[in-house]
């Protein structure tokens, strides 16, 4: 007999999002090669053979649980800045308040032996508009036409997200921390000097 004021469909739809961000989390911490079924649906307070009905398997909860992600970090994009610079800070400051997806895409990459990337159509395509962006910088001008957009967006990923996956290192090289507004303005400070440097340059006669 179900309990009153819950269909079927809806404690089912509830085990599978409680399962999925459990398993965001564990893959976060544990990397792929890490992470054990039951301690998802441990963490999840579910049964463990729900994993296997909804998801399959391991690989199955991690194709999922990287869909989830993207899905929400592709919704941030259209909440992105117009201006150059504060789309560097601003995307700093995103990945520091949520750093959970930075820590899955580099668990991931201990474990990356070459080949194709889990889910690498969807993901392509995030990446893709933001490139989309780099371009329309460069369209208006504000970045000059001399450097090729695909290497530049790696480096400026780089740049944005260190914060967030090194921050013992901010501690060591500034004596800051990096979640500190002492920190932050100064990075938010260089983030607007580097994009303005990234634009257009006199060239000498």
């Amino acid at each position: 007999m179900n309990p009153p004021g819950r269909a079927p469909s809806e404690r089912a739809g509830s085990a599978r999002e409680a399962l999925l961000e459990a398993a965001v989390h564990e893959f976060a911490e544990r990397g792929y090669e890490g992470v054990r079924l039951d301690h998802v649906a441990r963490r999840a307070g579910c049964n463990r053979a729900l994993i296997y009905r909804y998801f399959g398997d391991r690989e199955g909860l991690f194709r999922e649980a990287l869909k989830l992600e993207f899905a929400r970090r592709a919704g941030l994009l259209d909440e992105a800045p117009g201006d150059f610079g504060e789309l560097l800070a601003w995307w700093t400051s995103v990945t520091l308040r949520n750093p959970t997806f930075i820590r899955i895409i580099l668990r991931e990459s201990l474990d990356y032996a070459g080949g194709e990337p889990i889910e690498s159509r969807a993901r392509s395509e995030y990446y893709r508009r933001q490139l989309g962006m780099l371009e329309a910088f460069r369209a208006r001008e504000l970045v000059d036409e001399r450097f090729d957009a695909e290497p530049l967006f790696l480096a400026l990923l780089s740049v944005v997200i260190l914060p967030a996956i090194m921050p013992q290192v901010v501690r060591l090289v500034t004596g800051q921390d990096a979640r500190s507004d002492a920190f932050l303005e100064r990075w938010d400070r260089f983030l607007h000097q580097l994009a303005e440097s990234l634009g257009p340059q006199e060239r000498k006669p």
